[in-house]
């Protein structure tokens, strides 16, 4: 039998359930997380998350190193608060600073939930146990991550229009901004990006 616990369509902790049939209800849940936690609501605006511990070992100083580039986009940043205290007051100083722009949840199953069903990506800057599972969780949900080499994903080739998440090179920080830029205008494409979500929900 399939396991329902992580699965949008059966999932009573968010929104609106939804499935790959149904993926155009995903945009429901952004709307209501939105209003719900004080971010702007925008379709055209992609919102990224980080549902992993704010630490080292899962590589948030490559994340710090080229923060200041990401909110020079044009996104919303969904992230859970717990982790390391140095990143949890960076983090807590930069959502009082772009209230509209980022968002701190905590780490409980449902708070996680919202999360997924609200966000258009997720940044994977580590290769380790940890991310890896909140890659193929959030993948569930239609959350299309930006993320190292793995067996799971293929990086999403525009002149094919297959794949299912962005790759970039390891422990590069520059790459990871770049296939945040990538993120960024792929998502100006709905029905493109619609197919990368799906393809997302497919890895299994």
């Amino acid at each position: 039998m399939p396991d329902n616990k992580y699965n949008p369509a059966y999932d009573n902790k968010i929104y609106q359930k939804y499935s790959k049939k149904t993926i155009e209800n995903k945009i429901k849940n952004k709307e209501s997380f939105c209003k719900e936690f004080g971010l702007n609501f925008d379709k055209k605006i992609p919102v990224l998350c980080i549902t992993y511990p704010l630490t080292d070992k899962n590589n948030l100083s490559m994340i710090q190193d080229i923060m200041s580039g990401i909110l020079e986009q044009n996104v919303e940043i969904i992230l859970t608060g717990i982790g390391t205290a140095k990143y949890q007051k960076y983090f807590t100083d930069l959502s009082e600073k772009h209230n509209t722009k980022i968002s701190i949840l905590g780490s409980s199953e449902e708070e996680k939930k919202k999360i997924y069903s609200a966000s258009d990506a997720i940044i994977i800057p580590a290769i380790n146990k940890e991310c890896m599972e909140e890659a193929k969780m959030a993948m569930k949900y239609g959350v299309v991550p930006i993320i190292p080499q793995q067996d799971f994903v293929e990086d999403y080739n525009p002149s094919l229009e297959k794949g299912n998440a962005f790759i970039h090179i390891k422990d590069s920080p520059w790459s990871l901004f770049a296939n945040i830029i990538r993120v960024t205008e792929s998502f100006r494409f709905p029905y493109d990006w619609k197919n990368i979500q799906i393809s997302a929900m497919g890895m299994e």
